[in-house]
């Protein structure tokens, strides 16, 4: 058969597939959505050697390649270390709900911290009203409606009374 003759039109089905799952989140990631779950607090893993504080927790440091075991507890504060501002909707991965445009969407670096968590971030999509090395604070879901896992956390939104210190 010539490859001419194997050149056909490309059919499509649509179709909704469901498909379930999860994932064993370990020791160290346990522990961190439980106590953020219960207890509305984060914390991260430091390591031995290093000192370097990982956050989300990781059972190996990522620089030193040794096992991590002193639990850190964190601020629910920390300074925003990158920010990008999205013209396209985003669909939330947990609840399937459409994000609308423009949103904030960045890197906070928790206090105690040598990571960053990325998310949403509560701000205008205005670069005179978001810039890096604001300021900014963690909002969790009620006590009562948190699940154990990252979109326990809503959003982090600033610190109240900042100035962009570059207008």
């Amino acid at each position: 058969m010539s490859r001419e003759s194997m050149e056909q039109e490309l059919v499509s089905i649509p179709i909704i597939v469901d498909v379930p799952y999860k994932f064993a989140a370990g020791h160290y990631m346990s522990r961190f959505l439980l106590e953020l779950r219960d207890n509305g607090k984060f914390y991260g893993i430091r390591c031995p050697v290093c000192k370097r504080v990982q956050l989300p927790p990781r059972v190996v440091c990522a620089v030193c390649h040794v096992k991590n075991d002193e639990w850190v507890e964190l601020a629910n504060e920390g300074t925003l270390t990158a920010f990008t501002v999205m013209y396209l909707p985003v669909t939330d991965p947990t609840t399937g709900k459409p994000h609308e445009p423009p949103l904030v969407y960045g890197s906070v670096k928790l206090d105690g911290a040598d990571s960053m968590l990325n998310h949403f971030i509560n701000v205008e999509a205005d670069r005179d009203k978001v810039w890096v090395g604001m300021r900014m604070r963690t909002v969790l879901r009620p006590k009562e409606q948190r699940i154990g896992d990252l979109s326990d956390i809503i959003h982090f939104e600033p610190l109240e009374g900042q100035k962009n210190p570059e207008k």
